[in-house]
């Protein structure tokens, strides 16, 4: 049974779209019709009581006004005057105090109906049902010193149940018509709706096939689907980009490896052949393949630092560091090791500033940039590290008299792997990993990292970091 309701479950968008505003709208139509039908039918059920209770009255106050001396001959002569005074469905008896009938005006469209005599002390109207029909029994007493009775008076509710079957049937046959229309008004708006979504899913069955160029096109809607398709697009370039980088880290990584792997091979075959008789070429091999194991290592702790950079979960909660202790700190180190350069550090805030970022990743970064400045550096340049403030922000400022960066080169320099000179840097032990960690760390904390042109040469770096 589940199987075969699965089968007949509706899979596309827009037919579940058409079924619900059809069955939403039917069910708003079907509440309001039945309430609606048992107002109409509450509101005629007394409209006909209370005109079948005039005209009982009318009959009653008729026989009160002709005395207190009623014979059976005047209730005889009244048949004409009851005649017009009933309406055509209606039937009227005039019964004595044990129920005999002795008169009976029955309806033009009527049959007669057997209904069981109960006395009544004053004016009584019932609606009963009979045969499967409605109608309204009313009776009234007559008194008088010549004849004691009863005024009987039956309507069935023909026309009420007329009126309240072709009532039924058109409101059924409405609901069923609004049923119909709004299910194809929901359809034709469904497919308009959906239409974006269809492009959407052939746009990412395309970049299934041939890759991550493809874009969905804007509809300029103004609504959600609108903008799915531009947080899409959006997505897509990033994923792209970031596709793009991975594959570029991947042959760049297998470039840098690749070149001490040859020269450890090489190394190794000539011990292999020559070097276990020849002391000189033993000690020139080991100590070549020492070097370039140093390298590998190297490459591969940058490489797990810039790994653990993109998925640590990093304690935003205790995110704070003292900007200009951590700066002065890590100067102090760079003097120490580097005496061959000259280190300043010139604080222009006014306070003792607090930035968004957890100590040791301040320092990591303010290495990275130190090393650099050092790396690129002639000896007994000057490298000075400025502390200012702009728009809320702490902004630190690395600068250096080194070889420069052209401005093409600017923008490029955080990317994993580039180099701007790439003889320079392998001679220096840089894999061009050291911005892109510190890049990656500054993103974490919602900062910014710039490259400048130092004038008349060298290059500045800045990084932007929010105040506590």
């Amino acid at each position: 049974m589940k199987t075969i309701f699965n089968r007949f479950k509706p899979t596309s968008l827009k037919v579940k779209w058409a079924l619900a505003a059809g069955s939403a709208i039917f069910l708003a139509f079907s509440l309001f019709s039945f309430f609606q039908y048992h107002a109409i039918s509450k509101w005629m059920i007394d409209e006909e009581e209370n005109n079948f209770g005039r005209v009982l009255d009318e009959i009653t106050v008729f026989f009160k006004q002709r005395g207190p001396n009623i014979l059976l001959q005047d209730i005889y002569d009244s048949r004409d005057l009851m005649k017009q005074i009933a309406e055509k469905d209606q039937t009227i008896r005039i019964l004595d105090r044990q129920g005999n009938q002795v008169l009976e005006i029955r309806g033009e469209n009527d049959s007669a109906f057997y209904v069981s005599f109960q006395p009544v002390r004053e004016k009584s109207v019932l609606l009963l049902e009979s045969e499967g029909k409605q109608m309204l029994i009313g009776r009234s007493p007559i008194r008088s010193s010549q004849f004691n009775g009863y005024v009987e008076m039956i309507q069935p509710l023909n026309r009420y149940e007329n009126i309240m079957q072709n009532l039924f049937w058109m409101m059924t046959i409405t609901g069923i018509l609004a049923l119909l229309i709004s299910a194809v008004i929901g359809y034709s708006m469904a497919r308009s709706f959906v239409r974006p979504l269809n492009s959407l899913s052939e746009t990412m069955r395309s970049i299934e096939r041939k890759g991550f160029h493809e874009r969905v096109e804007i509809v300029k809607a103004h609504d959600e689907i609108s903008e799915l398709s531009q947080i899409f697009n959006k997505m897509m370039s990033q994923i792209e980009k970031s596709f793009q980088q991975q594959q570029q880290f991947v042959e760049d990584a297998s470039h840098e490896l690749r070149t001490p792997i040859q020269v450890l091979e090489g190394h190794l075959a000539l011990l292999n052949r020559w070097g276990k008789k020849d002391p000189t070429i033993l000690e020139e091999s080991l100590q070549v393949s020492l070097e370039e194991l140093e390298r590998v290592k190297r490459l591969i702790s940058e490489l797990l630092e810039l790994s653990r950079a993109d998925r640590e979960k990093f304690d935003f909660q205790n995110a704070q560091a003292h900007a200009q202790n951590v700066v002065d700190k890590v100067i102090r180190d760079f003097q120490f090791l580097h005496q061959e350069h000259e280190f300043s550090c010139l604080d222009e805030l006014d306070h003792e500033a607090s930035v968004f970022v957890l100590p040791r990743h301040l320092e990591q970064i303010l290495i990275i940039l130190l090393d650099n400045a050092v790396k690129y550096s002639e000896k007994h340049s000057k490298i000075e590290v400025k502390l200012m403030e702009h728009e809320g922000e702490v902004v630190i400022e690395v600068k250096d008299e080194g070889i420069g960066i052209p401005n093409e080169d600017l923008p490029k320099i955080f990317d994993r792997f580039y180099r701007v000179d790439k003889a320079r840097s392998r001679e220096n032990g840089g894999y061009g990993l050291g911005l892109a960690i510190a890049s990656k760390l500054i993103q974490k904390y919602d900062g910014e990292i710039t490259a400048l042109r130092n004038q008349p040469v060298g290059t500045i770096i800045q990084i932007s970091l929010k105040s506590t």
